[in-house]
């Protein structure tokens, strides 16, 4: 076999985590920004605001919209094709632990976005308002959002294979010699 099958075929879980988690973040992504940018147009905040009433409400529901988003197609993916013990498990029961723990990141990501986005705003303020294909971009805003994904999906990884998608523990049973095996 070569290196590769075998280090793919070694490490799947994770390669799979990590390409889902990817594809999930561009799902959440995909729907933050169709929130956000449409909505500073339609209330009138300049592109380059990162504070304010108006942005935090806005950024708000941009961010809870693209949690929902996000933790739908993570539980199914995750639980179809990431996790072998995923099918395991009944997914009314495991949604709610999964969304839970993803709750948790929920405030990683909203913390180390909006903060970061104001801190790298006051540190590089020439990249609040970038022209890009046509229109203008806040980079830092977008830097942050970056920097959020990279401890969102590491410490989703945890969340679900530890506490949603974990293998059962054996239990015992008489075996055919009358003496108790583990599973």
């Amino acid at each position: 076999m070569s290196r590769i099958g075998e280090f793919a075929r070694k490490h799947r879980e994770i390669l799979l985590y990590l390409l889902f988690g990817v594809l999930t973040t561009l799902v959440g992504w995909a729907v933050y920004f169709a929130v956000l940018i449409p909505g500073k147009r339609l209330l009138g905040i300049p592109v380059e605001e990162t504070g304010g009433g108006k942005y935090l409400a806005l950024y708000t529901a941009a961010q809870v919209i693209q949690w929902i988003a996000a933790v739908l197609f993570a539980f199914f993916t995750n639980r179809k094709w990431v996790f072998e013990n995923g099918k395991e498990g009944k997914p009314l029961r495991q949604l709610p632990v999964f969304a839970g723990g993803r709750l948790a990141t929920l405030g990683l990501d909203y913390l180390v976005t909006y903060f970061g986005a104001r801190a790298l705003s006051a540190l590089f303020p020439s990249l609040n308002a970038v022209a890009l294909f046509g229109r203008e971009w806040n980079l830092n805003e977008i830097g942050a959002k970056v920097v959020a994904a990279v401890v969102v999906i590491v410490s989703n990884y945890f969340f679900s294979k530890f506490l949603v998608f974990r293998k059962k523990k054996a239990e015992n049973r008489p075996s055919s010699d009358g003496t108790e095996t583990e599973e």
